[in-house]
Formats: structure tokens, sequence, C-alpha cells
């Protein structure tokens, strides 16, 4: 039995050699090799593809569609015309503040008001006395200089009001303070309560907001500020709702780098009219970026070594090249080859780690 065992050995033909080698940066792989069946090729082409990259971002309030409001005066809260999510025009009005202060600025332009009347009425009679010849020129210049004193006085003591939101054709002194929305919105917050004293220097008491539109400000890297452009279409995902993404444009790219963080402001102007994304909100922010005439191979070709990254290019069946590629990631399916490639080459996509 020994002896035909050995019989049976001796009729296999020798096995032939399948080892690789390498001479400089070419690798051989003998075509008996079992890695030439690890190996799977690739021919490179280059055509036009969407790249995108992530960042985060904070949802804000558009500038102007935010209002916090108080009272110009001191005094108390003897009306309250809102509720909290209550929506409001512009103009609507939102408390009653009974105020002394408020009375006396009333008082005042009321009497500059008068006062301006009188004068006016008086420049009108010398001027109609002058052109009779009964009045002197002398008598109409002071008519004239009295009435302009009384109309600056008069704008004087309404522009007060006007700084304070206020309309002087509604000054009454029998009237409490009206304080009015400055914008059309919701009421998002409120601290109102009747018969509580106020002052004009305090926090706000009501906040009105227009959440239909809104900024998503995403913190971009430097390295990536190239590829960004105005109007840009942008995609925002929420933790809470991420297979319904909001969309929007870039609106404003900042000119101020972060120090620390290396980034820029980018501010996105996103619809919202469910209000789904809320003030203070974090989001992640999808950039698109559309790439002509480029390559883009799998992540598994690409290899690193000492800080660089390179492939195997195939030179001749059985015969591969090492070529050092500058790559930058694409998306999640691969890698954008910038020079070190072009299109025509053959690679190995999977399994250069045995070309090594």
């Amino acid at each position: 039995m020994e002896h035909n065992r050995r019989r049976i050995r001796g009729r296999h033909k020798p096995v032939e050699d399948s080892n690789i080698y390498t001479i400089g940066d070419t690798v051989f792989v003998p075509a008996a090799s079992p890695v030439m069946t690890k190996l799977k090729l690739q021919s490179v082409t280059s055509g036009d593809h969407i790249s995108y990259f992530t960042t985060t971002g904070v949802v804000k309030p558009l500038t102007g569609h935010k209002a916090e409001v108080a009272s110009p005066f001191d005094g108390r809260i003897v009306r309250s015309f809102i509720s909290l999510g209550q929506k409001v025009s512009r103009g609507a009005p939102l408390f009653e503040v009974s105020s002394s202060e408020y009375l006396e600025h009333v008082r005042m332009f009321m009497q500059a008001k008068k006062q301006k009347e009188l004068a006016e009425k008086n420049l009108a009679r010398k001027k109609d006395l002058l052109e009779k010849g009964v009045s002197s020129r002398r008598e109409y210049d002071e008519a004239r200089l009295e009435f302009d004193l009384t109309d600056k006085e008069h704008e004087k003591t309404a522009a007060i009001l006007r700084i304070m939101s206020l309309n002087p054709d509604d000054a009454d002194l029998i009237k409490p303070l009206v304080v009015r929305s400055p914008i059309a919105g919701e009421i998002v917050s409120t601290q109102l309560t009747v018969g509580q004293f106020i002052r004009s220097d305090g926090d706000p008491l009501v906040t009105v907001a227009d959440l239909n539109k809104i900024w998503v400000v995403a913190n971009v890297k430097e390295k990536d500020l190239g590829s960004l452009h105005l109007n840009d279409h942008v995609e925002i995902f929420t933790e809470s709702r991420p297979e319904f993404p909001a969309r929007g444009q870039i609106s404003y790219i900042g000119d101020i780098m972060n120090q620390e963080t290396r980034s820029v402001e980018v501010y996105i102007e996103c619809q919202n009219p469910d209000h789904f994304l809320k003030c203070g909100m974090f989001v992640t922010v999808r950039f698109y970026q559309t790439l002509t005439n480029s390559i883009v191979v799998s992540s598994n070709s690409v290899l690193q070594n000492h800080n660089k990254s390179y492939l195997f290019v195939q030179a001749e069946p059985g015969v591969f090249v090492r070529k050092i590629v500058e790559v930058t990631s694409f998306n999640d399916k691969g890698l954008i080859v910038n020079s070190g490639l072009e299109p025509g080459k053959i690679i190995v996509s999977e399994g250069g780690i045995y070309l090594q």
C-alpha cells in the first residue's frame, strides 16, 4: 500500500512558481498565482458627477422677521390683546399701558400742535393784511418766525412719539398707551400680566416672529468654500424627520473666518411653511456640487503609504504599476481622482492590498 501511494504521488507534475515579485514600482503576478483570483479590475472613465459634503448648522430667524416688544414708557399693564401662538398683523394691538410718562409726552405734543395751529392762523391773517396794505412787513416776518418755531416744536414732539413706535395721530390724553406689533407674524413668547408694573428698560414682554421663511446658518470648513456659490441649492436634515429634508438656497457666504474652527458662516434661506424648523434647532446641511469630466474610483482601489495615496494600474496582464494619486472623498460611494490618473487606464479596484 505504501508503495502504491508513492507511485500515485509520482504521477503529478511539479506546480509552477506562483510567487509575485516587485521591481521598483512594478509588481509582477504570475498567471498561476492565487493572488490573481483576488484582484478585480476596472476601466477608468471620466464623466459628470454630483458630489456633496455635509456640515452642521443652526436655525435662525430672518433679519426683520423677529421682533421683541417692550413698553416704551414706565407704567402698568391694563389690558392684553394676545395669546401664545396667535397670528397678528403689522400694527395689531398687543397690550395697553397706563403711563403718566406717556401722557406727559402726549400733552406736550398736543400743546405744540395747538400752538402751531394758532401761529398758522396768525400768519395767514398777517399775510392778508400785508397784501391789503394794512399791516407792515415787519409784523408779517414776526408772524412767520413764530410759525416756524412752533412748527419745529410740533415736529420735535411728534418725532419723540414716532421714535417710541407710536402714531401721533392716535395721541389722546384720555386713552392709555396701546403698544402695537411692528411686524406680521405669530406670538411665540409673552410675559404679559394685567396689573403688572413694567419699566421701559426692562426685558421684552412679547416676541413676534414670522417663521414662514428662516435662515439656516451652516459652518463650512475652509477647504470646502471653493465649491460654494450664491443661490446653490441645499438640503437640510433633522434628527426627528431625516427622510423629509427641507430645501433652501445659499443667500450669503460670510467674509469672516472663525480662527479656532477654520470655518465660515454660510446663510441659507429656506421656506418653512409648516414651521417644522424651529429657531435654535441643530440640523445637518448637505451642499451639492456638479463635477464635470471627473474620475471616480472605489475607495478600495486607493491605498495609503507614508501619507501618500496610490493605486495600481495594469500595464499588461499580470503586470501592475504603482501610481501616486491625489484624491478627495466623493459622497459615500468612492473617491474623486484629482491628479495622477487618466481615462482609459485599467486599475485594480479591489485586492490591491495583496500587491503591496
